[in-house]
């Protein structure tokens, strides 16, 4: 499968100070010296909540069509709480994850709520997909085994739609919901 250059998707972004958080967590550990590779920009680190699609071009009428499916999509802003850090497998190279235990019970209901909303505008599958709650801070091939870490935690309160154009560094916010119960 080609991958598209504009890849378009939901995610929650946390507050700039809880970005600088996660990724002090990253520079804390005893194996980041032996890491090449840069850290997420603290202004692009988020958790994913849905993959829309990825593009050749820009997709400009799936922008207004993935706002207009979540408008309806009612869940109180809430707390996250990462308190976790490990690498991850599934990726080429590996990445440096922030994941959480109780701190995304928030993230799991709004993942939810948004699949059902995709999958009403035929966005997405009828069953819900496996979901874990995560922030990547780096994509390294150097082992970090899991750890627990003092808990980096912000409120959410709101859904962003991410267009983010590969290879040139723009990761633009598209449109915004805010968590309103």
């Amino acid at each position: 499968m080609v991958r598209g250059k504009h890849v378009v998707y939901l995610a929650l972004q946390p507050t700039p100070e809880a970005a600088v958080e996660a990724l002090a967590r990253l520079d804390a550990l005893p194996q980041r010296r032996r890491m090449s590779a840069k850290p997420t920009a603290p202004n692009r680190v988020h958790v994913s909540l849905a993959g829309i699609g990825d593009f050749k071009r820009p997709p400009t009428p799936v922008f207004e069509k993935v706002m207009e499916a979540i408008a309806d999509v009612a869940v109180a802003p809430f707390v996250v709480e990462f308190n976790r850090i490990a690498t991850w497998g599934g990726a080429d190279p590996p990445c440096v994850v922030l994941w959480g235990d109780e701190g995304v019970i928030g993230v799991h209901a709004l993942f939810s709520e948004i699949h059902k909303a995709l999958w009403r505008a035929d966005m997405a599958p009828r069953r819900e997909p496996e979901f874990t709650p995560h922030m990547t801070l780096i994509y390294d091939r150097t082992e970090v085994p899991e750890t627990p870490v003092e808990p980096v935690r912000w409120t959410a309160t709101e859904v962003v739609l991410i267009h983010s154009v590969h290879g040139e560094g723009r990761h633009e916010v598209m449109g915004r919901l805010p968590l309103t119960a």
